[in-house]
């Protein structure tokens, strides 16, 4: 019988690589474990300063944010102070590196792989969101039919809406966790349905549910997490090992239906820890520093509030205000209506609410919670514009590099900011206009100390500089969990030899890989082709 695929790519959303080798040593893991002795072994490092957004576009096109311009799913629009909604197949303009193994004639099929818009001249079938934690479109396909089948045989992932959720009780906190687990083994049997279809020449499929359940339950899983609660543990287990064990045993699964003409790519994208720094209060400090300018409006920039503005702050003060007793009545309800105000409306972030976006010298731009994100008010770039290109802008960058640097942690005096660096620094390229000017990297540091029962509040924050005074803040965020660079990459096949690769390899570098191994060259890449496996 023919191979199914002469490629197949099985990849962990967010995948932590500590908790994968460590979990496939113990034997919790097997089929990673098998993977892990078998194959050729490495680490690899996404997108520095970015690696919460670009991850998933940079590794299907090649190239860096300078050249795709995607950090986030709202964006300030670029000579404007207007945020919009990135769609990144519409968006980003370098080309998956699909379109062109389907332009020389090989077939592909292309499951689930985040961040990534449909390709209608695929030679071969894709889905989008399907069972993804970034949600863009829903659930699209190509050719479109493909949708009602996937539909009508498997139906839609048992988890039905965005992983985000405040307040979760044990009891629902385990329910979460099953959902993960039976979409895990659905996308097993959906991946084997159509792998068995035969003659592809690349085939893949990302397993998003490491990326939801290390977010929402990371506390559940490190003990030195300050919302670490025993009792709550006892209740649940550990969440993120019983689904990585879901993961697990869905591809084992699937590895038993190729043959060994098969090359295995597995990719743990990008990793996984402790939430940190205090992304929450970049707009207090720009405040405080005298480089933005505080408004009372809740909408900046002038615009006039429409309808469901309206509607999400009245929403807002009244959830803040009702009892906990009837919000855990309500919850279900409450997040049905959050839904449908946010679906497909564009909200004003956050982190630029109260701030006067025209007469600020600069403002919070959405990034991530490790890495926050400062965009330069620039003359000639932004409508009103007041720092100059140039050595002003050098002058302006350097003393608040230097001011922020100065944040410590109010009760440890450990500094609260790692870095702050200039994109374009970093990167080149045609899309930097679409990207935050400063990038500022939140110290690492577990500032609040061990948990144990929840005895400390990490949403609580005070930190203190002589340019800022003291800060206090509350985080509430939902997640525990966020995001860290660095990923670990396997690969098994004919002609590989077992071991591990010394080097550490950019997540840019598959696209060309990918793209090699079948004789065909991408343009104007970032990422360079990986010997080792040609």
């Amino acid at each position: 019988m023919a191979s199914p695929a002469k490629v197949l790519f099985l990849a962990m959303d967010a995948g932590d690589k500590s908790l994968i080798e460590s979990w496939a040593a113990a034997g919790t893991l097997p089929a990673l474990r098998a993977l892990l002795a078998e194959g050729l072994v490495g680490n690899t490092i996404s997108l520095e300063g970015f690696f919460e957004g670009a991850t998933w576009p940079s590794f299907v096109t090649g190239v860096t944010p300078g050249h795709h311009g995607f950090h986030r799913m709202i964006q300030l629009n670029p000579g404007t102070y207007e945020f919009h909604r990135c769609f990144t197949g519409e968006f980003i303009k370098p080309e998956p590196f699909w379109n062109y193994l389907s332009r020389a004639g090989r077939k592909v099929a292309i499951l689930d792989i985040p961040l990534s818009g449909i390709s209608r001249e695929i030679n071969g079938i894709q889905m989008v969101e399907w069972g993804s934690h970034d949600r863009n479109y829903g659930l699209c396909t190509w050719p479109e039919k493909l949708k009602k089948e996937v539909l009508t045989r498997f139906g839609r992932h048992p988890l039905r809406k965005s992983c985000d959720s405040y307040a979760r009780t044990p009891e629902e906190v385990c329910r979460f966790r099953d959902l993960l687990i039976q979409g895990a083994q659905k996308k097993a049997e959906l991946t084997k349905y159509y792998l068995n279809n035969g003659g592809w020449d690349f085939f893949a499929q990302v397993f998003s549910e490491s990326h939801c359940v290390g977010h929402q339950c990371w506390h559940l899983h490190d003990p030195n997490h300050p919302d670490y609660d025993p009792e709550i543990v006892a209740i649940t287990g550990d969440p993120i090992l019983d689904v990585y064990r879901a993961i697990d045993a869905a591809i084992g699964d699937i590895l038993t239906h190729i043959d060994d003409d098969t090359m295995v790519v597995f990719l743990a994208s990008h990793g996984m820890a402790h939430n940190i720094g205090a992304p929450f209060l970049l707009r207090d400090i720009l405040v405080r520093l005298q480089v933005a300018e505080a408004c009372s409006s809740k909408i900046p920039m002038g615009r006039s509030p429409d309808i469901l503005d309206r509607l999400d702050a009245l929403f807002a003060w009244s959830w803040k205000y009702t009892p906990e007793g009837i919000k855990q009545r309500l919850k279900p309800v409450a997040d049905r209506f959050y839904d449908w105000i946010h679906r497909g409306h564009v909200h004003v972030p956050s982190s630029v609410l109260h701030i006067d976006l025209r007469k600020s010298k600069c403002f919070p731009l959405d990034n991530g919670g490790p890495v926050g994100g400062i965009r330069i008010n620039v003359a000639g770039r932004e409508p009103d514009g007041v720092i100059k290109r140039g050595a002003e802008m050098d002058m302006f960058c350097d003393d608040l590099t230097k001011a922020l640097l100065t944040i410590v942690d109010y009760d440890t005096g450990i500094p609260m900011i790692k870095s702050v660096r200039r994109t374009d620094t970093l990167y080149q390229g045609e899309c930097l206009d679409h990207l935050p000017d400063l990038l500022v990297e939140w110290s690492d540091k577990k500032l609040l100390g061990s948990g144990g029962k929840g005895n400390v509040d990490r949403s609580k924050l005070t930190l203190t500089s002589e340019g800022t005074g003291i800060i206090e803040g509350v985080n509430h965020d939902c997640r525990s969990g966020d995001h860290r660079p660095d990923g670990l990459f396997i690969v098994l096949g004919p002609g590989i030899r077992a071991g591990r690769l010394e080097r550490t390899v950019s997540l840019m570098d598959f696209a060309p890989t990918f793209s090699s191994f079948f004789g065909v060259t991408l343009p104007q890449v970032d990422g360079e082709p990986m010997n080792e496996i040609l």
